[in-house]
């Protein structure tokens, strides 16, 4: 399946994007070290890729000036590179277009990134716009590593999407009051609603303790939802198995104790090993 890969040649800057991943995602990072190795470099850009558009929405000190404005005008920067191929000398662009250029991935996976943190920006307005986000987005970035390693069968790749979003739920359960901190509210405003916040109040830190423990809680739901889909499927092939292998640190996300502070404990040891556990497995 992904014999044709490995006759492909290596992303430019190769050691620069592996760099740059490991200090921008680490959880990415350490699990794709374990996707199929013609398909490695390709996930070291895809990380890039995913915190540009991230970066992209944590705009707290712009914000109260522009409103979303200023990062929809990022998002709508990496918009017009897959559009126009047009790479302006960006090296992250550079290596996103040739990954389209060679195949390994789909624009519309990409766009798809992208619309991910402009929806987030335009405000989610209800669970089904915000599963819709969390799936094209985090679930995207693994997607697109699935279809770099060369799986394209359409039902294994909803399964990784699912997979992504999981890890993007773990992620929110795990760093909710720093993602805060950080100008964004990436939560639909249903939710907020219902416990009595709405995204302004959320966004300058008028939350309460118990608030933030109900929004962890609605999360956790939500990503025990989305394993109960994973687990219906048959065992996932080894490789493809690889490229969602972040889902094993959100569920331990999801499960882990919080801290008094709102804060969680370091990844250590043990998340390493649940995440190479569960490749040896073939299973989540």
């Amino acid at each position: 399946m992904t014999g044709q890969m490995d006759a492909c040649p290596p992303v430019a800057g190769g050691a620069s994007f592996l760099h740059d991943a490991r200090r921008a995602d680490p959880d990415r990072f350490f699990c794709a070290l374990f996707v199929p190795s013609a398909a490695r470099m390709a996930a070291m850009v895809l990380i890039a890729f995913n915190h540009e558009c991230t970066r992209a929405v944590a705009t707290p000190a712009s914000w109260a000036v522009a409103g979303p404005m200023a990062g929809l005008i990022r998002l709508q920067w990496w918009r017009d590179v897959l559009e126009s191929g047009n790479a302006q000398r960006h090296d992250t662009a550079v290596a996103l277009l040739d990954l389209l250029d060679r195949g390994m991935v789909r624009r519309e996976t990409l766009e798809g990134i992208i619309m991910a943190r402009e929806c987030e920006l335009d405000g989610l307005p209800d669970r089904a716009a915000w599963q819709a986000s969390m799936l094209d987005g985090a679930g995207g970035v693994q997607v697109a590593m699935a279809q770099a390693a060369g799986f394209t069968e359409s039902t294994l790749l909803s399964r990784i999407r699912l997979m992504g979003g999981i890890y993007g739920v773990g992620a929110l359960v795990r760093y909710l009051p720093a993602v805060l901190r950080a100008g964004r509210c990436p939560l639909p405003e249903d939710a907020l609603a219902h416990v009595g916040l709405t995204r302004d109040s959320l966004r300058t830190g008028q939350a309460t303790p118990a608030q933030i423990a109900s929004l962890r809680d609605g999360l956790r739901q939500q990503g025990r939802e989305w394993l109960d889909m994973v687990r219906e499927g048959p065992r996932l092939p080894r490789a493809a198995l690889a490229t969602g292998l972040p889902a094993v640190l959100g569920l331990r996300d999801m499960r882990g104790r919080v801290d008094g502070d709102g804060s969680a404990s370091p990844r250590g040891v043990g998340d390493r090993l649940a995440v190479m556990g569960a490749l040896l497995r073939g299973w989540v």
